[in-house]
């Protein structure tokens, strides 16, 4: 059965990241490769965004915005999409979810202090604890059989090193999506030590079919430990590039301090586009965000299920939620790397790993390369199934071509 997500958008010439061809070229020693890495997707817009949008490009004022009704809005969407109860007066408008993780660390740590941070890590976490003279406290998620999981000893460990825990749940770039029970042990873990959790949850609504999503403040509500849990409609409906978050507080003096930090930097409500953009999105796209749940599921299935039944020693690591996951790809690490470093000319590029650039030159698939997220990931490659299933199945079938020719 046909789906409207089989439809993409043309984002060629549009001024897209994910698209820009010199981009593409500094990770995958060819501009003309197809990207699956910067996480957007390409699918159509949802309605009832589209049709606010043109309704204000249409009236063509973009005056000082007023937004009474925002925390309502965002307070609503959590009851329908994750049976969060929320009260309105504890949530915040954040511009952008990085701008609201790097809020909370200025708030809650000083320099020098380390914060733990789950690895394989997406990279700007690791830019933000650089920038603001803060320690990376890199805490591994264990690995084994194609699958990450929380390793409950060494969390303990490298907690009682930290002054505050920056988690990622579903944690990108692997999928993984955590249960009640491990949420409750890091809070445990948090309460215990006195400091607070962080939690980024830009993937949180995405989840697939037959796994659920457990916000850390609602997780929180039996424990009690300080938490800030930021969500966004960013990855959701991808409007990204309007930067809008909110952030839920455990707690009011937590919540009044954000407030007043915001307020210093004049940073304190949305921009007139992003502003009637969430609110569209949050008052009216819950159906078509199950409907994306599911296909994106079903692209991750196709992905797993193809890699398995042709054997090209690479797997599909846990991928139960957003629309980016970890390729494994130590089964067949050692050919590559080999032809990688016998033909430096043919695979050069200014910031590709080996994967990157070996996948970008002979399967003309872009991907974030493992060592973005990590060092030690380099056997790693990240891929973006936000986009049709015709061209997941495509660039499969380029990736089994490129592995066979090995």
């Amino acid at each position: 059965m046909n789906s409207i997500f089989d439809t993409v958008a043309d984002r060629r010439n549009t001024n897209s990241e994910k698209w820009n061809k010199e981009a593409i070229s500094s990770i995958a020693a060819n501009s003309e490769a197809e990207p699956f890495w910067v996480a957007d997707m390409d699918f159509l817009p949802e309605p009832h965004i589209k049709a606010k949008a043109e309704e204000l490009a249409k009236l063509g004022v973009f005056g000082y915005p007023s937004f009474p009704d925002f925390n309502k809005t965002a307070a609503s969407w959590l009851e329908r999409k994750h049976n969060w109860v929320v009260n309105e007066g504890s949530i915040a408008y954040s511009m952008g979810l990085l701008h609201g993780v790097s809020m909370c660390i200025n708030l809650l740590t000083k320099k020098g202090d380390h914060i733990l941070i789950p690895s394989p890590t997406y990279k700007p976490f690791r830019e933000l604890c650089s920038l603001n003279d803060r320690v990376m406290e890199d805490y591994e998620l264990g690995y084994k059989d194609g699958a990450f999981y929380l390793d409950r000893e060494r969390f303990i460990e490298s907690a009682k090193k930290s002054k505050m825990i920056l988690f990622c749940s579903p944690h990108n770039p692997s999928g993984l999506v955590f249960s009640q029970e491990e949420l409750e042990f890091v809070l445990g873990v948090a309460k215990d030590l006195d400091i607070p959790v962080v939690s980024d949850e830009i993937h949180g609504d995405l989840v697939h079919p037959g796994y659920t999503h457990i916000p850390m403040g609602k997780a929180n509500e039996k424990i009690g430990a300080e938490t800030i849990t930021l969500m966004a409609p960013s990855k959701t409906f991808n409007v990204a590039g309007e930067h809008s978050a909110i952030a839920i507080f455990s707690s009011d003096s937590t919540l009044n301090r954000f407030k007043h930090a915001q307020s210093a930097l004049w940073l304190s409500t949305p921009g007139y586009l992003i502003g009637e953009l969430t609110e569209a999105a949050y008052k009216y796209g819950l159906e078509w965000n199950e409907e994306l749940c599911r296909y994106l599921g079903e692209n991750a299935e196709l992905i797993s299920s193809f890699l398995e039944e042709n054997n090209l020693g690479i797997k599909m690591v846990n991928g139960k939620a957003s629309f980016v996951t970890f390729l494994d790809c130590s089964g067949v690490w050692d050919k590559i790397e080999k032809k990688v470093r016998e033909n430096p000319d043919r695979y050069s590029s200014s910031s590709g790993g080996v994967l990157s650039r070996f996948f970008g030159v002979e399967a003309s698939v872009a991907m974030n390369d493992g060592t973005w997220f990590g060092s030690q990931y380099k056997k790693f490659v990240r891929i973006n199934y936000g986009t049709s299933r015709e061209r997941v199945y495509n660039a499969l079938l380029r990736i089994k071509k490129a592995v066979e020719s090995l």
